[in-house]
């Protein structure tokens, strides 16, 4: 993530109230007067707890914010109303939701402007400015802004006008003006000293330490540092203004090369940031810190820092900050070699990036094609990618940009071999780098030089160069520019004649390029591509469970109709047959009638009539009878062919539940598979790289000597060594071919296995690490043999031997003890030393983790113990160890015995 849009989300999260300090008091009040309160005071209350909230409490903010806007309209408090209108629009617009909040702040403006309210029409246009700022809608923001600052102009609101002089001054960078941007931020720090509450302040020192840090200005950021440090001593309820400057801190930290001092504050702010969810500084601090680790050299740990910022950033909608990571895990692709990986992210970005988008993250994604195109050879393409660059940054007057690019565009002549224009770009990125201490800048420029003076013949040039790259390296652990340094050193070197210390860098190179474990993290970096692949599969598999649902509840809904139909024709045969009882009361009646006197004649003939409607009427019913007999009829057809349906859905459902069970088992078994057989390749890539290291360096320097060695009798010495260590080679290698082989066929490796002369090969292979003055004891008498696989025990006592050697203690004598014996039914190996040892109880949980060391003043990976452990658990065993600091260490090794193995003993 850019500067600039550091600044813009420094400012979104600390727009409104900076009193952080007194928000609980001022809430807890207003909220204890919250239940008395009526009618419009209540409105107004309750916008003032939205107020306090709306940086804090999410949930709060909703709850009290809808009541607001309910309660105005109710009793037609359209001032209330407009006030917590604009509120709800700077709710929804910093939690990324624009669209919503454009609407909710213009409808803020229309009813203030209505009912004549000057106060929340002005705090609206800068609310407005600020959205479209977020936005990265720079026009937008620009007419807001001058509209606000026309308002606030009277004096009277002082705190209010500083913020828009602070948001126009973040306007402005984004623009890259940063004369404007100083300007508007000056006026803006003006102000505010003069305001009451120093926590305004703050944030003002703390976005102009930003600017100094990114001009290169270390010690002008750090005295603005100690400025807003020492104000905040006063506030120490200010938690969010203390955590924003543990974040500055520890980036000028890092600039000044106090990695761990940087750490510490790193992870108080990023805990901080996370446990309030203030989600875009997390976001912003989690992107820094990818940063800083990818420039180390660190790359799993800036992947695993980018993929979290990515994950958020997706899921909170944050569209530019999404582009900017994907751009940076671009970079992190090229720093492994992944170089179509890296172009691809470079491409699609450039082809999907957002409407609107800041200079700065435009130019590191052409930057990221430039130099990915160098190193593909296609040069023509790279330069206009680096000439759109240069262009851009010298429009900004950008420096700190100007040099990366010219070192770039210096890398790539040097490419083409036009070496003294590659030196004047080199030099013209080494004089601005200068400007503004881009440390990065020179350590890379000075290598590039040392190299083209190399391929000229000006040995005392390069090596001038090339020294002051390696310091400008090992201030910010630039491991990359290291590697290329050490490359260039040892060329320099055998072309003098100076084969030792060729030989010495050769090492430095390869063990520091080992170190990186690029292969090793590329491969994570594709295995993190089959998850989300299987991802995909199991959201294709709920797919296929929300369609079976629909299935049935689609069948739920005709038998619900069919019921319903059922219903109908009861309640009809019903109607019918009480029809039909009242027929037969009344031809009762009729027949009564009769027998009346002939006065009641006319009366008798109504009453016929009657009867004939009646029949009449009946007839129609018994119609009707037949009629809802035959739709009866049809209705239990219906309900036959639903039913059948209802069995052929049935059994499509059981399939389908079987089919998904059966691919989720097939899933479930291929992922296993792939995480086993991803293990065995990592440590069988451990295994070759740490026991053929020391043969093939002894091989290498021998053969130098060799090649220069006149006297015939010491070059017959040199080749006698060379032929000893080849055949030494040759068996590691066979070891290793078999070790590969174990998993598949483990029983056919199996063999008696001569204790001591594998312990005597183990310390012929360190024999160079020894200086004849150890004392090294072993008693295999007890159980001189064992049946196992050879190539694991051998790698096994190498390891041991190899740590005791280099851990060893310069205050005595070394010494190491090896014995084995029988005990409890299984073989028993006991290595210990007198060495420097290590606090086992603080160190118990990582003891056989990869990479873990216990000493750093010697060089290592942090291998042994883990291919040791590795090795055991192979062969079913188990490793103890037992060390103390001072004192030495011991390990004991049980494996598992044969019940033959037992009776020969």
């Amino acid at each position: 993530m850019t500067f600039h849009l550091r600044l813009v989300i420094t400012m979104l999260c600390a727009l409104l109230p900076l009193l952080a300090f007194t928000q609980g008091s001022v809430a807890e009040s207003l909220e204890k007067k919250l239940p008395s309160a009526k009618g419009e005071a209540r409105v107004d209350i309750l916008n003032q707890l939205t107020y306090e909230y709306i940086s804090v409490d999410n949930a709060k903010v909703a709850r009290y914010n809808d009541e607001a806007i309910e309660l105005a309209r109710s009793i037609g408090y359209e001032k209330g109303e407009g006030v917590a209108y604009t509120y709800r629009g700077v709710f929804e617009y910093m939690s990324g939701r624009f669209e919503n909040a454009h609407k909710h702040l213009h409808k803020g403006l229309r009813i203030s402007r209505r009912v004549g309210d000057s106060a929340n029409t002005s705090y609206t246009l800068l609310q407005l400015g600020i959205c479209a700022l977020e936005e990265v809608n720079t026009d937008s923001a620009s007419f807001y802004f001058r509209k606000a600052l026309v308002a606030f102009s009277d004096g009277k609101n002082p705190e209010s006008l500083s913020k828009v002089y602070r948001n126009m001054s973040a306007m402005y960078g984004q623009l890259f003006q940063q004369d404007s941007q100083q300007y508007y931020l000056e006026k803006a720090i003006e102000i505010r000293r003069k305001l009451p509450d120093k926590t305004w302040l703050v944030d003002a020192l703390g976005v102009q330490a930003t600017l100094k840090l990114k001009t290169g200005d270390i010690a002008g950021a750090e005295a603005l540092l100690d400025e807003a440090e020492s104000i905040l001593a006063d506030y120490p309820d200010d938690l969010e203004n203390r955590n924003d400057l543990k974040h500055i801190r520890a980036l000028l930290l890092f600039q000044r090369g106090k990695f761990d001092e940087a750490m510490v504050l790193f992870d108080s702010a990023r805990s901080y940031y996370f446990r309030l969810e203030l989600f875009r500084k997390y976001i912003t601090l989690l992107t820094d810190l990818g940063k800083i680790f990818s420039d180390r050299g660190d790359y799993e740990l800036a992947l695993n820092n980018y993929y979290e910022a990515l994950r958020l950033s997706q899921s909170k909608g944050f569209e530019t900050e999404t582009y900017i990571i994907r751009t940076r895990i671009g970079w992190v692709n090229f720093h492994l070699g992944d170089l179509d990986q890296a172009l691809r992210l470079a491409d699609e970005s450039l082809y999907s990036k957002p409407k609107k988008l800041l200079i700065g993250d435009l130019t590191s994604t052409l930057t990221l094609k430039g130099v990915v195109l160098t190193d593909l050879g296609q040069y023509q393409n790279a330069r206009r990618c680096l000439d759109s660059v240069k262009v851009i940054y010298q429009r900004a007057g950008n420096i700190h940009g100007l040099s990366e690019t010219f070192m770039n565009l210096g890398t790539l002549e040097a490419k083409l071999s036009n070496y003294h224009k590659a030196l004047k770009l080199y030099q013209e990125s080494i004089a601005l780098a200068d400007q503004v201490d881009y440390i990065y800048g020179k350590a890379w420029s000075n290598w590039g030089i040392g190299e083209i003076y190399f391929k000229l013949g000006d040995y005392a040039n390069a090596e001038k160069y090339l020294q002051r790259s390696e310091e400008y390296c090992s201030i910010i652990h630039a491991n990359e520019i290291l590697i290329l340094n050490y490359h260039t050193r040892r060329d320099l070197f055998a072309a003098q004649g100076r084969y030792k210390e060729s030989l010495t860098y050769s090492e430095k190179a390869s063990q520091l390029k080992d170190s990186l474990h690029r292969k090793d993290l590329a491969r994570r970096f594709v295995n993190l591509e089959k998850i989300q692949e299987i991802q995909e599969r199991d959201r294709n598999i709920e797919v296929l469970q929300k369609d079976k649902q629909l299935a049935e509840d689609k069948i739920s809904l005709q038998q619900s109709r069919i019921r319903q139909q059922y219903i109908l024709i009861i309640a009809g045969l019903a109607g019918i047959g009480l029809l039909a009882t009242m027929l037969v009361i009344y031809n009762r009646f009729y027949a009564r009638i009769k027998t009346l006197n002939t006065t009641i004649l006319e009366k008798n003939k109504r009453i016929e009539a009657q009867s004939t409607t009646l029949q009449e009427v009946n007839q129609e019913l018994n119609r009707l009878y037949f009629e809802v007999s035959e739709q009866n009829e049809e209705i239990q057809a219906q309900a036959n062919e639903l039913a059948s349906r209802n069995r052929s859905i049935t059994d499509m459902n059981r399939d389908l539940e079987r089919l998904i069970a059966e691919k989720t088992i097939e899933l479930r078994k291929t992922n296993e598979e792939l995480v086993k057989h991803n293990n065995e390749l990592l440590q069988f890539s451990y295994t070759v790289s740490h026991n053929l290291r020391g043969p093939v360096a002894r091989v290498l320097g021998l053969s130098m000597l060799t090649q220069n060695e006149t006297d015939l009798t010491q070059a017959k010495q040199w080749i006698t060594l060379i032929s000893k260590t080849a055949a030494d080679l040759d068996t590691i290698i066979k070891d290793l071919s078999a070790i590969l082989e174990l998993r598949n066929e483990p029983h056919r490796f199996r063999e008696p296995v001569n204790l001591q002369a594998e312990w005597k090969q183990s310390l012929s292979l360190l024999q160079d690490s020894l200086t004849g003055q150890e004392k090294i004891v072993s008693d295999f008498d007890e159980l001189p043999e064992l049946v196992t696989v050879r190539p694991m025990i051998q790698s096994i006592f190498y390891n041991l031997l190899s740590n005791a050697i280099k851990f060893r203690s310069p205050d005595r004598r070394l010494m190491i003890r090896a014995a084995s014996r029988l005990a409890d039914g299984k073989a028993v190996i006991e290595i210990s030393d007198n060495g420097l040892g290590f606090d086992t109880t603080q160190h118990r949980d990582k003891l056989f983790r990869l990479y873990t060391r216990f000493h750093s003043h010697v060089e290592g990976r942090g291998l042994g113990l883990y291919l040791i452990k590795a090795q055991v658990d192979v062969l079913h065993g188990k490793v103890k160890v037992e060390s103390t600091p001072g004192t030495g260490t011991r390990f004991e090794i049980s494996l598992p015995v044969e019940k033959e193995e037992m009776a020969k003993v």
